[in-house]
């Protein structure tokens, strides 16, 4: 606890700062700073630190062309995992069991809500 200004004074600090700073000393030092944004990309700044440690100065486009040639693809990773061949045959069968159902059949399929 804080008792008089004495301990502000010696901290040059302000009483609401200090009081600030025992309430949430994790906090402390958090506030994104406002003004006007980094003109530089925090990708920019990574090319840039790498052209700057290996000293080799090529375009994006050179070093992709590379890796394509060296057998590495730029793919996405699949959010799913992939449709296997017991997958498409199971839907085909499905599909054909179903093919010759009417409007009212498919009325009378249940449907299940896991809530």
């Amino acid at each position: 606890t804080l008792q008089g200004t004495s301990s502000t004074t010696d901290l040059s600090a302000n009483k609401t700062v200090i009081l600030h700073f025992l309430n949430d000393p994790e906090g402390n030092g958090t506030k994104k700073s406002s003004g006007r944004p980094q003109k530089i990309s925090p990708a920019l700044s990574r090319r840039i630190r790498l052209v700057a440690i290996t000293g080799a100065d090529c375009s994006p486009i050179t070093i992709r062309r590379h890796l394509r040639e060296k057998g590495f693809r730029n793919k996405r990773r699949l959010q799913r995992p992939r449709l296997l061949q017991r997958h498409k045959i199971a839907r085909l069968d499905f599909a054909r069991v179903h093919q010759t159902w009417d409007i009212g059949r498919w009325k009378k399929v249940g449907t299940r809500l896991h809530v």
